[in-house]
């Protein structure tokens, strides 16, 4: 009988009435690509009515743009590629075109009998209550990171013996709670460093550098944290040619404070989660990407876990990892990072076996890195000449 054909005692497609009162839009296209039914939301949605897209191609009667306002070209149609697909249920987020306005569609294709049945629901909503969701918080962690900082500043005092005279117990409950306004301001940034993110507002300042004196010269900096928790520190760049290393020259178009957040946050899980053993950094290069790690012999993390460990707000829960501090956000602004500088990141861990965070930028030739080295240069010359005019 197919997909339509339930009657009822006046002759009407059952279904088809069905599909006239759901409040998503439902769009069925033939093996060949035609639109053979649409209901009245999705014919809302496109900005057209049944007669007007029947048996026509859904790449001639759904027009599409991008987030920036650009019509996409035809073989990157999102239906056209969900289809393509084949099998199960395929979503995506899609802009089609309604007369002269773009409207946010979340799309669903399912295949069914050689037919795909498209439901697509206006989202514009959603995506604003989150805008709003994602301002309040903005703002919210803006205005509370100065009184929390002012508060560890005070506290920082009271602890410092040459500011305040306190006797033992009094110093261990006041460093309790300079570790906890220093772990809430870490929150506070993290989620406004989160929401910016999300909306688009923190964008990368890429710069060509040298990548393996500049990791090193990061990694450096947090050897003290590693050395105080009792592990070994290790930087490794290259390979050992008799009693030298042979460190290769990698270049890449980096944000440093970008590169530098990412690399503070992957040693500093590594030394939270590590008991005993050595935290090390390493750095190579093959022809297309620079590859950074950061290795530890901690605790691991289970196989369970590691799918979702990027995730925002996802923290391991098992009695190793209760006792650490942490505000569940690190590991997704890192992601985030790495990939604004378009570059990929992924894990290597098992329980009790250590863990290793791996990522990656594009690596630049010599040639190219000197290009841009002396467009970089040329463009801050400009500026200082212009600076020296006014």
């Amino acid at each position: 009988m197919g997909l339509f054909g339930s009657k009822r005692s006046g002759g009407a497609d059952l279904d088809t009435l069905a599909l006239n009162y759901i409040s998503d839009g439902v769009i069925i296209l033939g093996q060949d690509g035609n639109i053979r039914l649409t209901n009245p939301v999705a014919q809302k949605m496109i900005g057209q009515g049944q007669d007007e897209v029947l048996n026509v191609s859904f790449m001639s009667a759904i027009k599409f743009i991008d987030a920036q306002g650009k019509a996409i070209e035809p073989a990157l149609n999102p239906i056209s590629l969900l289809v393509k697909a084949g099998g199960g249920e395929k979503r995506a987020t899609i802009m089609p075109v309604r007369g002269d306005k773009a409207v946010p569609i979340a799309l669903i294709v399912v295949m069914a009998d050689g037919a795909a049945i498209l439901t697509l629901r206006d989202i514009t909503r959603d995506l604003k209550e989150e805008e709003e969701k994602s301002d309040f918080i903005s703002t919210a962690s803006h205005e509370m990171r100065t009184p929390v900082a002012s508060i560890e500043g005070f506290l920082g005092l009271a602890i410092n013996p040459q500011t305040a005279t306190i006797d033992d117990r009094a110093r261990e409950y006041l460093n309790q709670a300079h570790s906890s306004a220093q772990h809430l301001g870490k929150l506070f940034a993290d989620l406004l460093d989160t929401t910016r993110l999300d909306d688009g507002k923190l964008m990368p300042r890429l710069a060509p550098i040298e990548m393996v004196g500049v990791v090193q010269q990061i990694a450096n900096a947090k050897a003290g944290d590693v050395v105080k928790k009792g592990l070994k520190y290790v930087f490794d760049s290259g390979t050992m040619v008799g009693p030298k290393t042979i460190a290769p020259l990698l270049y890449a178009m980096v944000d440093v404070d970008f590169l530098r957040e990412i690399l503070d946050n992957l040693i500093d899980n590594a030394i939270k989660y590590t008991a005993h053993g050595e935290v090390k950094v390493s750095i190579r290069g093959d022809d297309e990407n620079v590859v950074v790690w950061v290795a530890d012999s901690g605790i691991g993390i289970g196989e369970e876990d590691v799918p979702h460990i990027f995730q925002k707000f996802y923290r391991a829960d098992n009695s190793d990892t209760r006792t650490v501090g942490g505000t569940g956000l690190g590991l997704y602004i890192v992601r985030q990072r790495v990939q604004t500088m378009g570059g990929k990141i992924w894990v290597e861990s098992r329980v009790g076996e250590g863990t290793r965070f791996y990522f990656t930028v594009p690596r630049l030739s010599e040639m190219e890195y000197g290009k841009r080295k002396l467009v970089e240069e040329n463009n801050a010359k400009m500026m200082i000449d212009k600076t020296k005019a006014v």
